[in-house]
């Protein structure tokens, strides 16, 4: 039997960021003295395996079930269900709480790769965004690679401009066989081009700013590239005495109507 799920894929791939999530105060973090998983279908080895990972491990205590049901996708436990963690706390003071934590699990049938079908793709072949993904037909599960691939394919969009591509994915279930097929159809959206750039801050010498500026003459106008706009900062960073980093110096703005992407190059404060 094969049924098409486009919500349980939808909400696997809202929990891929939360590694990166940085928003809890530090006295909702709580580190995990001891975990017992209460499930009577989790088999022993994969009960130890997602144990070790967070065991002494510290984090945001609203996230802790969530962070359980995705190590459990990530073993191919597709349709796993985690009731809310109980927490019995060892310590606790400011900025410092240690407690053991049980939660229940149901992590039903385990699923396997069938295939990854890539639809509505032009610009770039449909064989070559499922190379992207690491995971072949036959493989558990693993909604972080899921995750990883699709980062990937948006990334190669990025290259030629089309930095609002959306890939919305659905996945369609074989219960017989125990796999998944996972369907991503990308809504390409419209390339962007390079636009103006504007400098934040203090000339740091006299025609500095009109130095920048010519060396970026090249680039506006030109099609939109992430990795080209990193080689310009790589360059043209010691004149502006910011970070070769874009995260730490680089502010971008799209402008939709235009479709250009404004970049800012700002500096840091003193």
């Amino acid at each position: 039997m094969h049924i098409l799920v486009r919500f349980l894929v939808v909400s696997i791939l809202a929990t891929a960021g939360l590694g990166q999530l940085c928003f809890a105060e530090p006295t909702n973090y709580i580190q995990i003295s001891k975990l017992l998983i209460e499930s009577n279908s989790l088999p022993d080895a994969d009960r130890e395996q997602i144990i070790h990972l967070f065991e002494q491990k510290t984090y945001p205590q609203g996230e802790i079930g969530d962070r359980i049901r995705y190590a459990l996708r990530d073993l191919g436990y597709f349709k796993a269900v985690v009731d809310e963690p109980t927490f019995s706390f060892l310590t606790q003071g400011e900025g410092r709480r240690i407690a053991s934590i049980t939660v229940k699990a149901e992590p039903g049938a385990q699923y396997r790769i069938g295939e990854i079908h890539v639809q509505k793709a032009t610009i770039f072949p449909a064989a070559q965004l499922r190379e992207l993904f690491s995971l072949r037909s036959g493989d558990l599960v693993n909604a972080t690679k899921i995750s990883e691939g699709l980062d990937e394919l948006r990334k190669l969009y990025g290259t030629r401009g089309y930095i609002n591509c959306v890939v919305n994915p659905a996945v369609v279930s074989d219960e017989s066989r125990r796999t998944i097929d996972l369907v991503l159809e990308v809504d390409e959206g419209k390339p962007f081009d390079f636009g103006k750039l504007y400098l934040e801050g203090v000339e740091p010498h006299p025609g500095t700013g009109k130095a920048l500026s010519d060396s970026w003459k090249p680039l506006e106008g030109k099609r939109y590239n992430p990795l080209e706009l990193q080689r310009w900062l790589l360059a043209n960073h010691f004149s502006w005495k910011v970070s070769a980093l874009a995260s730490d110096s680089i502010r971008t703005t799209e402008d939709s109507e235009s479709l250009v992407v404004n970049v800012t190059l700002t500096q840091w404060p003193k």
